[in-house]
């Protein structure tokens, strides 16, 4: 399931995992998936208003909504249902911003020079163009869509139902606003 997600979207995930174990609960909610959100990512957040947006408030309105804790410690805590949709959510915004935004700019075998950054960036290292083929350059440089934190928050504000939604919603952040920005600016 997380073969598409990046390293940074990844870290959300554990770091969710995490918070969800500190608090003896049985399974990861939306909300342990907002709270690694708010800690790992918090620049996510800036812009997405007119106003600031008072992320210590956000936490702790969305505290209340949470569930008492299980009588018993689980090594292993699984996703609610909500949490489910909200990772197939990202996944599907990642697709949406791809195909709508970045993919667009890219022609079949063209060679963009965020793409040579981003492979360096991964590899942590310089990449060596001349030993390979203008082709193979190409072929190996190319980029595919992925889910990372952005497409994550935009999963949660897709979740209507999820009272955490409300909250941010009270904060002045929109579905549309948070895709606008997301994703037209950074593909």
């Amino acid at each position: 399931m997380f073969h598409r997600f990046s390293g940074s979207a990844r870290s959300v995930v554990i770091r969710a995992r995490d918070i969800a174990v500190s608090e003896d609960r049985k399974v990861i909610d939306p909300s342990h998936i907002l709270f690694a959100l708010i800690e790992l990512h918090p620049e996510l957040f800036e812009g997405l208003s007119t106003h600031p947006i008072d992320l210590q408030s956000v936490q702790s309105d969305i505290a209340r909504f949470t569930t008492p804790r299980a009588e018993h410690r689980l090594i292993k805590p699984r996703f609610s249902e909500q949490s489910k949709r909200v990772l197939q959510g990202a996944t599907s915004e990642a697709r949406s911003c791809w195909e709508q935004w970045e993919a667009p700019r890219r022609r079949q075998g063209q060679l963009l020079i965020e793409d040579q950054n981003y492979w360096e960036a991964r590899l942590k290292k310089p990449l060596r163009m001349e030993r390979f083929p203008q082709w193979m350059v190409r072929w190996i440089l190319r980029r595919r869509w992925e889910v990372d934190e952005r497409h994550l928050l935009l999963g949660l504000l897709n979740q209507t139902e999820y009272p955490g939604i409300a909250v941010l919603a009270k904060q002045g952040v929109t579905l549309e606003t948070a895709r606008q920005r997301l994703c037209a600016t950074r593909g």
